[in-house]
């Protein structure tokens, strides 16, 4: 090898002694945040083969005359991690909101009486169903860098049972309040659709987040002049936010999930 040769050798492997130092600087930093945040790989929550159960609280909005505040129970079974069916029941008050005004020509606007509230609908006292789950979104968001969020997204539907106060004509209602009595009850098939998300605590608990519009039909009083005041049907949407609390059984899953 001639001496030009040899110098340039030398130079190159100097070279490469100098840049090592800090190759291995950088590796080292990389390495101060290894472990720090861990990988997220397949589906950690797991619900197929698992019964699902949810105290519920139901709330009504956007009703012009009455809110709802009902408590409720519902109960699921996972076929899959997307598919589920279920039942679902709740219970409530019904008042009067604060919309809830009239305003008679030639008199000041005053909060409506009960008898004019008997003569809308929307005074619901039970919701009673069936719902099947679909849920094809399985989500991870990361928290300030250090937790990891778990949550799905489902579409619902269902049918349902709902008891309800009658709607009454405005001559039996004037007379209902005269003589303190309260409507007669009654029974209507409807339906109902909605998105649920669920957040996963941990393996055996997740809080529920669910928006459904209930879809049921009613008969009305008519009082267009020369219908013969008979009664039409109207069809109902009533829109409830419910949140709930579930619990997964049994607690482990039979086949877990990947890591967090």
């Amino acid at each position: 090898m001639s001496p030009a040769a040899t110098t340039g050798a030398v130079r190159l492997a100097l070279l490469l002694a100098a840049l090592a130092p800090g190759a291995a600087s950088a590796g080292s930093k990389a390495d101060a945040f290894e472990g720090k945040i861990q990988p997220i790989s397949g589906q950690l929550y797991q619900k197929a083969g698992r019964l699902e159960v949810s105290p519920t609280l139901d709330l009504s909005f956007n009703d012009a005359f009455l809110k709802k505040h009902f408590v409720g129970v519902k109960v699921g079974w996972h076929f899959t991690e997307f598919l589920s069916v279920g039942g679902t029941f709740a219970v409530g008050t019904t008042a009067a909101t604060g919309s809830a005004v009239v305003c008679p020509a030639n008199q000041g606007c005053h909060d409506a009486t009960r008898a004019q509230l008997w003569q809308v609908p929307g005074a619901i006292r039970m919701m009673a169903g069936a719902e099947v789950a679909w849920a094809p979104v399985y989500g991870k968001l990361n928290l300030a860098a250090e937790q990891v969020l778990h949550f799905d997204l489902a579409l619902l539907a269902g049918t349902d049972l709902i008891r309800r106060d009658e709607v009454l004509s405005r001559d039996a209602a004037d007379a209902l309040q005269a003589s303190g009595g309260k409507p007669p009850t009654a029974t209507s098939l409807g339906g109902h659709v909605g998105l649920g998300v669920r957040v996963y605590l941990n393996r055996y608990m997740a809080l529920r987040f669910d928006v459904k519009d209930y879809i049921y039909a009613v008969k009305v009083p008519n009082w267009i002049e020369g219908s013969g005041n008979q009664p039409r049907n109207d069809v109902q949407n009533q829109l409830f936010i419910e949140l709930g609390l579930s619990f997964f059984f049994p607690t482990t899953p039979t086949s877990p999930g990947g890591g967090p």
